[in-house]
């Protein structure tokens, strides 16, 4: 079954499993008396949820590119003030009108009208069947215990059907999935009770009050955005460096991207790799060879063999490129994986000679693309060798300078693509 058949059956079970709730269910919940003044705190929610959601925000931590809202907050609120059903209507229908006015996908509009939804009634019906309905969802301890288990109901269904809508598409486990969006996770169950609890408190008050609840959200809005710019232009700049690096030598032109690009490959075809780590490794490929910035054009291009003060200079720049991204937030926890891409599996490599396990996850799996890239690349002082030569010279190494499972890896990687791929991605300069 291919990947857009797996999501589409997931997504039709979801929206089936969320009308049938609404219809059994929508009937005995808890709804408010329809009034003007009712009518209104809806209208307010609707326009808060669509403001929230047409201005979330892309919050990188490490390699995981989070999406920061507090719509979902706003929909919780709307369960807590106005009821499970129509805190979920409120919530599908503001879903639905952002999804149409982006002409999201189908399939997608679906999948977040529907988890919103879903989301919603379910946790303003926990809340609705435990709390004190006299008191607000902070007015006493136990209504704070309950509007808490609501929101982790909330988190948990949220996350939980897009873990596995997700995990459909990508062809991994929803555990996988959901472990790389725990961070989002964690900081919407933060945002829920405090936002959530805050509406039903002004809603209590007036209506009007309502609108004071725009102003926390342009402040974290601005702040968030401002954050993502100067995370994106830092990427770039370092990316571009690194590409301007490999441009130096037109025979290398970029072999950062490509080795990337097999880097990717290598940790499609082995198994148990969370995707956060996948990310990490991939970002640190794609910026290995940072450290040659310092390196000498003449050591670099040199045809003839390297003398050992030209081949300690040009050792140095795995160390030097670490050195470089351990002074960047958003880099330091791939820099160790930049110093140790030039250890060797038998421990004579450089710059700390490690050995085996020792040398990190990623280093290992950049030194086989990097050394095929190497090798499949015209470089001043020889030829490209054909595919099947490379092949054999990883196998032929498999166990001394290579992690042997890394090299398996590849060899399924490349037994799998249609053709040996030349597209661009990352890679090392060669083993000069």
């Amino acid at each position: 079954m291919q990947p857009v058949d797996r999501v589409r059956n997931v997504v039709i079970g979801l929206v089936a499993v969320t009308v049938a709730v609404l219809i059994t269910l929508g009937p005995l919940a808890q709804r408010p008396p329809l009034t003007w003044q009712t009518l209104f705190v809806a209208a307010i929610l609707v326009g808060l949820i669509i403001f929230a959601d047409f201005f979330d925000i892309e919050l990188p931590l490490s390699s995981v590119r989070i999406t920061v809202s507090v719509s979902s907050a706003l929909c919780f609120a709307a369960a807590l003030s106005l009821g499970p059903i129509v805190g979920a209507l409120i919530a599908g229908g503001a879903g639905l009108f952002v999804e149409l006015v982006d002409r999201r996908p189908t399939i997608k509009l679906l999948t977040n009208v529907s988890n919103y939804t879903l989301a919603t009634f379910v946790s303003g019906w926990a809340y609705s069947g435990l709390a004190d309905p006299s008191r607000s969802p902070i007015g006493n301890w136990s209504n704070v215990a309950v509007t808490i288990g609501a929101a982790a109901v909330y988190t948990t269904i949220e996350s939980g059907v897009m873990a596995v809508v997700l995990s459909r598409a990508v062809g991994t486990s929803p555990w996988q999935m959901w472990r790389a969006s725990a961070y989002g996770v964690i900081l919407e169950w933060i945002t829920l009770p405090t936002l959530g609890s805050l509406i039903p408190v002004l809603e209590r008050e007036s209506p009007l009050a309502l609108i004071i609840a725009v102003v926390p959200l342009v402040g974290p809005y601005l702040a968030f955005r401002s954050y993502r710019q100067i995370h994106e232009e830092t990427q770039k700049t370092i990316e571009m460096l690194a590409d301007t690096l490999d441009r130096r030598d037109p025979y290398t032109s970029e072999h950062s991207k490509r080795v990337a690009a097999y880097v990717e490959a290598i940790l499609q075809h082995m198994d148990n790799v969370p995707l956060e780590e996948a990310d990490r490794i991939i970002a640190a490929a794609r910026i290995h060879d940072l450290g040659k910035v310092s390196t000498p054009d003449a050591t670099l291009m040199k045809p003839d063999k390297l003398t050992p003060e030209e081949r300690q200079a040009i050792e140095k720049h795995a160390a030097e490129g670490a050195a470089i991204l351990s002074n960047l937030t958003m880099y330091r926890t791939v820099a160790h994986i930049v110093r140790h891409h030039h250890e060797r599996w038998d421990g004579t490599g450089y710059p700390d000679g490690l050995a085996g396990e020792e040398i990190p996850f990623g280093s290992r799996v950049i030194a086989v693309a990097d050394t095929y890239d190497a090798m499949t690349s015209d470089r001043t002082y020889r030829r490209a060798l054909p595919h099947h030569v490379a092949m054999a010279e990883l196998r032929r190494c498999a166990g001394t300078q290579f992690d042997p499972a890394v090299v398996r890896a590849f060899e399924r990687a490349m037994s799998a693509a249609p053709a040996v791929p030349q597209c661009p991605t990352l890679a090392p300069e060669g083993n000069h």
